[in-house]
């Protein structure tokens, strides 16, 4: 039964806390409508309900209403509920667990399988009978980017129609399914961006928002799918995982002079691991959609031709991997948020085509249209699954997984073997997938598979499981596909993101893809936890502890040891550790400094790194990291590299502080600047207008001298790290003898979001640790000739096609050029990377590279004699 509370009216809602109404059927004037309650019409010109409002309302929905439960999953980033609705007929709220089992039941094919050999049925048969008696989850969500903001407004309207209507379509919808509501994927951002315009209203300030809606990534926070990094990503996935959802609707909108609305059939191309039941009933449901609004007279809507999203995992999700059907609606915004558009020309699309039949006739747009086009897109992909209820069921959850079974698109299976050169990047790897509810098996012995021997303990994740297709989809190597065409001679269209997402080629793991089924003796993998080594007897009061730098996890071993107080070094050249060699690089710490041994401990324990002990420290040229970087962050606002930078810094536990514009006095302050990618000369200098926005985001404004102090201080010691774009900006500043040679004609060269081929330099100081080559990520960044004194550590080999990953022409151009330089700059230091090898996090493999620019160049050399010394003798 539903738990039943009455706290609710006293604003009293924690996490986990359902708030429902008493057993009385619902008085719908009880139920006060959005205007009564927010005190204008959702879509009303210029007004925004607030979150806190939207919440309350809510609340006082689902207490006076038996339709409606509103319950706080969990909280966001910053701190805020993400509350979601059950909406359904009493009967169906009453049985939601039940409906939930039913459907992860059907979901498994092993199950189905188990159940109709009891029953005496055939399998198909089964299901059918057992989806009779369940009802499909249809997931609405809205807000996930905060400036959007029609679509949250909109699902004011339908909520209260929902728990108040008794016309024929809300009764069926009530009866045949189950809706949950999302009314904002990201809490954090309404707060920030309709808060902000709320309280800039009767200003002369801009009205939009002017920095990230989400904490760290902003708009990004919907190419999080792939690694599933941030705190409302984590939410939505387990809300998938739980409710199972037939159906997905991410309500959207786009550019004022895009289509009044946009919905599937999607746009090429399309992955080879997805079912083509989800596709194209996602096509279909978008159809239905723009028919409807036709019939309701209301112009403008469009399909095809756009959103080619699923082709990467970052944006097309992991639900549609357990048999989701997902679609979007794009509608074009409003002026400044919430204000009529008012253009010279007809809006678009103003001509009939097939794939928009009653073109837009206006030059003005509002609001309010986007809130009723929204209204009725919702409405539409109701009715619509709510007539067949059960097809879809039974399509979505049972035949899509059952499919899974026997799909041959992609190899028989992945086997990660058991030697690794990055424990860390392993267990990450391993421990996504593992969240992501895919079945992995550890081998109990060594076994054979297309010719080749793994050892005992290799990983295997065979793709003919419920989730094979998402494991294919995460562990590809990505070809490109020539049929992403409209016609065999036209031209071929890109992806709506990147074209490449391999988890072990971004993150340093080896994977190997086995064509042919094999034997292997296995045990289910339960849990991924990290398994180091034996920590090693202490050495003495005269010895050392050593990490290999081969790991991009010794970032967090290095601030554990900041944290702790204990000094640290890293030595330049291999050295030899019980028969085992450690590449340049390898850190070293005084086993008798307080602290040492506990510190060491923990990171090994949380990171799965091994730890040597030698009984004295060799006699070795070394540098000595300070005993805390202070690192300081140049973001820039609103600028999305630079918060994934500021997210990914914090999760090391750096001592990092965004750099603000009254810094550039006290630019002493830091050891180590990084400039994120994003960041230009032209950011740093005009920044954001004071006389445009509040005294809160004074801290982007411009700084006119920013880099000439910048250059300054790096000449009088500092040391300053710029990465992909950004290091055309610190080239710039420091005169540095780069040359990008990255052609800007698409058309002869692109390798837009690929994997291309990178040798690394390992004696090297930025490069300590990386193996002698990886690919690394590219996205059409600076390669650079270098003409003057300066240390290349990574470069584009010199061949006539660099692509390991994704799709790209013409890489010959960059062949022999350089990605990641280091200059000595005056008393300081300067590296750049041009490629973004910190892109959203993904290419980890690469963070190496950013941990030795941090912490080394802010260190101080030491001779092999000081060391041991250092060490006592």
């Amino acid at each position: 039964m539903r738990r039943r509370s009455i706290l609710a009216t006293a604003g009293l809602v924690v996490a986990g806390l359902i708030v429902s109404t008493s057993s009385a059927s619902t008085a719908a004037p009880r139920i006060p409508d959005p205007p009564t309650f927010f005190g204008f019409e959702m879509g009303a010109e210029g007004q925004l309900a607030d979150f806190a409002s939207i919440k309350e309302y809510l609340q006082v929905v689902a207490d006076k209403s038996n339709r409606v439960e509103y319950e706080v999953v969990d909280r966001t980033t910053e701190g805020e509920d993400f509350p979601i609705l059950r909406i359904s007929s009493p009967t169906n709220l009453d049985r939601v667990d039940e409906i939930l089992d039913i459907n992860a039941r059907l979901a498994d094919p092993q199950t189905m399988r188990e159940e109709a050999a009891e029953a005496g049925l055939e399998r198909d048969a089964y299901a059918r009978k057992l989806a009779a008696t369940s009802l499909p989850v249809y997931y609405v969500e809205a807000g996930i980017h905060s400036t959007e903001v029609g679509n949250t407004q909109a699902l004011m309207d339908v909520v209260h129609r929902l728990a108040t209507d008794d016309s024929a379509f809300t009764k069926r919808v009530l009866k045949n399914m189950v809706v949950l509501v999302v009314p904002s994927q990201n809490p954090d951002g309404h707060n920030r961006v309709v808060n902000y315009f709320n309280e800039t209203a009767g200003t002369d300030y801009a009205r939009v928002f002017p920095d990230l809606y989400q904490k760290y990534v902003g708009h990004d926070n919907n190419r999080d799918w792939f690694m599933v990094t941030q705190k409302e990503s984590k939410i939505r996935v387990a809300l998938e995982q739980k409710y199972r959802p037939t159906v997905q609707h991410y309500m959207h909108q786009a550019g004022t002079n895009s289509p009044r609305i946009w919905s599937p059939p999607w746009d090429e191309p399309m992955s080879r691991t997805l079912d083509p039941l989800t596709v194209s009933s996602a096509n279909s449901i978008g159809q239905e959609t723009q028919r409807d609004l036709i019939a309701e007279g209301k112009p403008g809507a469009k399909t095809d031709d756009a959103y080619g999203i699923m082709w990467n995992a970052d944006v097309m999700g992991y639900s549609t991997f357990q048999g989701t059907t997902t679609w979007l609606t794009e509608i074009a915004s409003a002026r400044d948020l919430a204000y009529t558009v008012e253009s010279e020309e007809i809006l678009q699309p103003n001509t009939a085509t097939l794939r928009s039949p009653l073109p837009y006739d206006k030059k003005t747009w509002s609001l309010s249209q986007i809130v009723d086009y929204a209204e009725s897109a919702a409405y539409s992909g109701l009715d619509t699954v709510a007539a067949n209820p059960q097809e879809w069921l039974y399509n979505n959850m049972y035949l899509v997984n059952r499919n899974s079974e026997t799909w041959t698109g992609g190899p028989y299976a992945y086997v990660v073997p058991s030697k690794q050169r990055d424990a860390f990047a392993t267990y990450e790897m391993l421990s996504l997938l593992h969240a992501g509810k895919a079945r992995i098996e550890q081998a109990t012995s060594a076994f054979q598979a297309d010719g080749k021997r793994y050892g005992k303990g290799s990983w295997i994740l065979r793709t003919n499981q419920p989730m094979g297709r998402w494991v294919d989809q995460q562990l590809r190597v990505d070809e490109y596909p020539d049929s992403a065409r409209k016609c065999t001679t036209c031209p071929l269209i890109m992806p709506y993101s990147e074209t490449t997402d391999n988890l072990g080629l971004l993150m340093g793991v080896t994977v190997k893809a086995v064509e042919d089924p094999f034997a292997a003796a296995t045990r289910q993998v339960t849990d991924i936890v990290p398994t180091p080594p034996p920590f090693p007897a202490a050495p003495g009061r005269r010895g050392a502890y050593l990490v290999s730098p081969e790991s991009y996890g010794v970032g967090h071993v290095i601030t554990a040891l900041e944290r702790s107080g204990v000094p640290a070094y890293r030595l330049k050249k291999k050295v030899s550790v019980l028969g085992k060699t450690l590449p340049p690089g390898a850190l070293v710490v005084p086993a008798a400094a307080p602290g040492a041994r506990g510190a060491l401990q923990g990171a090994s324990a949380a990171t799965g790194l091994q730890v040597h002990a030698l009984a004295r420290v060799p006699r070795a040229a070394a540098v000595k990291l300070a005993p805390t970087t202070r690192v300081g962050l140049v973001r820039g606002a609103n600028n999305m590299p630079g918060g994934w930078m500021w997210w990914m810094l914090e999760q090391y536990g750096a001592n990092v502080q965004v750099v603000e514009a009254d810094d550039y006095a006290a630019l002493d302050q830091f050891d180590t600047i990084v400039l994120a990618p994003g960041v230009s000369t032209r950011s740093i200098t005009d920044g954001l207008d004071p006389a445009r926005y509040p005294a809160e985001f004074h801290w982007a404004r411009g700084v006119p001298e920013g880099p000439a102090k910048l250059a300054a201080w790096v000449k009088d010691g500092g040391n300053l790290v710029a990465l992909g774009s950004a290091s055309i900006t610190a080239a710039s500043a420091l005169s540095l003898p780069l040359e990008n040679v990255t052609p800007s004609d698409r058309a002869a060269f692109t390798a837009p979001g690929a994997l291309l081929e990178q040798r690394y330099d390992r004696r090297a100081a930025a490069t300590w640790g990386m193996p002698a080559k990886w690919p690394v990520w590219f996205n059409n960044d600076p390669a650079f000739a270098v003409s003057g004194d300066g240390q290349v550590a990574a470069s584009y080999p010199d061949s006539d096609d660099l692509l390991v990953s994704g799709y790209a022409r013409g890489t010959e151009a960059i062949a022999g050029a350089a990605n990641v330089v280091t200059f000595d700059v005056g008393k300081g230091n300067a590296t750049v990377a041009g490629g973004h090898i910190t892109f959203r996090t993904w290419p980890r493999a690469a963070w190496t590279i950013v941990t030795n620019a941090i912490y080394n160049g802010a260190a101080a050399d030491v001779s092999g004699r000081a060391l041991v010394d250092a060490f006592g003798r």
